[in-house]
């Protein structure tokens, strides 16, 4: 019995040990802790090759995954078993063609949603076409992502960062264009209507006839959390907040304190008509994930200047791997906590973590291996939280 009672008393020590540990880090302010992405289990999906997670149902029960190099989706249960695999990538009238213009998503517990050419194509689980929603117009894209998030999901809304409406009279970037474009297309789930909206804010320096900015610049990422949407431009360290009411003026404004963030300069005319490389390899917002409120996990690039790229050209001569390498000495890149006023340094994580594939808290992020690092004999997703070291 004394023996028993000790036990207790040393876990219950223990216990308030770890406690006032917790409450000390969570006093340090976020620009001093060291988060880490912690794996604490995992799911193991028998399949030979690569996968990725595109999504997670709503009530937790079914794993949304996809080949990267032919667009099949496999769909798992809780423990891994595959139930149903499909391509609907393809010429046939149920299919999407082209390409599609972000991963899978589920619009419930038994749709899935897949944002691809001339509009969204929403299939059943077992991939039937369900749905077909057509723009009216042709989209076009500044930059292609397949592998992040840039759908909201509502009961009776879907919201998307489509391109290209009125391509015709306004074009697809210019002075003219970024006084006249929305950056946000509204479909209603029951009319079938899309309706755009969400000028670029006053608040944002891409809403100008001054200057010009190449389009690339402010490619759009979007997500969203209850009520509120978030929205950011690429080059531009801001979150524009909107509620579901009003999706034309936003409520709030977020700056994001990068120590170094490289913004590009404006054309000096409205001639937009060539770029150059070094154009292209800026500060870039790539992904958006809220955790609560005004709290965000955010994938970013650093970028380079117009000065460091030279200096890196005329040392490898061409762009090649060795090019490649001497950016990633300089240019920052990875995942950041910001919590609406300060953010965290670039977040650890192990070799074998690859891509974020779903956050359903802090306490729950799910990730894509890192199939340089891992063997491909099974596909092994990690589930991960965020801790304070």
């Amino acid at each position: 019995m004394k023996n028993q009672l000790s036990l207790l008393l040393l876990l219950l020590l223990l216990a308030i040990s770890c406690t006032q540990k917790e409450e000390q880090r969570s006093e340090k302010p976020l620009s001093e802790q060291q988060l880490e992405f912690e794996i604490y289990d995992s799911l193991v999906v028998d399949y030979l090759g690569n996968l990725y997670l595109a999504d997670i149902s709503p009530d937790g029960k079914t794993f949304m995954l996809f080949n990267d190099q032919n667009d099949s989706i496999f769909l798992t249960n809780t423990e891994g078993e595959i139930f149903s695999k499909f391509m609907r990538k393809g010429e046939g009238p149920e299919d999407y063609r082209v390409s599609r213009y972000n991963p899978p998503q589920f619009l419930n517990n038994s749709e899935i949603i897949i944002p691809a050419w001339q509009g969204f194509y929403c299939y059943s689980l077992s991939g039937d076409l369900t749905r077909k929603f057509e723009l009216g117009y042709n989209p076009s894209s500044s930059l292609l992502d397949l592998y992040n998030n840039k759908l909201a999901i509502t009961k009776t809304q879907v919201i998307y960062p489509w391109e290209g409406r009125n391509g015709d009279s306004l074009g697809v970037q210019g002075k003219s264009f970024q006084l006249q474009t929305k950056r946000l297309e509204v479909l209603d789930l029951e009319s079938g209507n899309f309706t755009p909206v969400a000028p670029f804010p006053d608040q944002s320096k891409f809403k100008t006839d001054q200057s010009a900015y190449f389009n690339f610049n402010y490619t759009t990422r979007l997500a969203s959390l209850g009520d509120s949407i978030y929205v950011a431009y690429r080059n531009e360290p801001k979150i524009f907040i909107y509620h579901l009411e009003n999706l034309n003026q936003p409520s709030s404004v977020l700056e994001i304190p990068f120590s170094e963030f490289v913004e590009k300069a404006p054309q000096d005319g409205n001639d937009l008509s060539s770029y150059d490389m070094r154009d292209v390899y800026s500060g870039s917002i790539n992904g958006l994930i809220p955790s609560g409120e005004n709290r965000f996990l955010i994938n970013y690039t650093r970028g380079i200047t117009d000065e460091e790229y030279n200096q890196i050209f005329s040392k490898t001569g061409q762009i090649n791997q060795e090019f490649y390498k001497e950016i990633r000495k300089i240019s920052t890149y990875g995942w950041i906590l910001f919590d609406g006023k300060t953010i965290s340094p670039l977040i650890e994580k192990r070799p074998e973590i690859g891509s974020l594939g779903k956050l359903i808290s802090e306490n729950e992020i799910w990730f894509t291996p890192n199939y340089s690092e891992v063997e491909k004999d099974y596909v092994v997703l990690y589930k991960t939280r965020l801790v304070s070291k």
